[in-house]
């Protein structure tokens, strides 16, 4: 898995922990520690699939659309690294049987695994991340 997934948790939560005020792309990557340039890139990812809004000018900023107990962490997977636990696999010797039918297999189980791992990701929310980071 890429690190995006991981990198818009923490942008959504970081959100949450500022509810009712809108925060700048410049605050958000100070906490999470990327490059602006990335960062941006997956603010722009969650605000085309409406889980933060965001205003420019003066008092511009971003912001959840959503209270965080509405957003679930199947939808940030699905939109920063679905498809990425599937393994690559290498050409392979198509006169082995092993080699002709492993990648095919290999697939068809990180795929289901991948589809446990969303409906497990479906019952945590941001606000479950919050809670607990305000716990520790």
């Amino acid at each position: 898995m890429n690190s995006d997934f991981s990198i818009a948790v923490h942008c959504v939560a970081y959100l949450a922990q500022k509810q009712n005020q809108r925060v700048t792309s410049e605050d958000i990557a100070q906490s999470v520690s990327v490059h602006p340039v990335r960062l941006r890139k997956i603010l722009s990812i969650l605000r085309k699939e409406n889980i933060i809004t965001s205003k420019e000018g003066a008092k511009g900023g971003f912001s959840l659309n959503d209270p965080p107990e509405h957003i679930t962490l199947d939808k940030i997977f699905k939109i920063t690294s679905e498809g990425t636990l599937v393994p690559k696999c290498p050409d392979s010797n198509e006169n082995c049987p092993i080699g002709k039918n492993l990648s095919n297999i290999l697939i068809r189980i990180f795929h289901n695994a991948e589809e446990h791992f969303l409906n497990y990701l479906k019952g945590v929310t941001i606000k479950d991340i919050v809670d607990e980071i305000n716990n520790s």
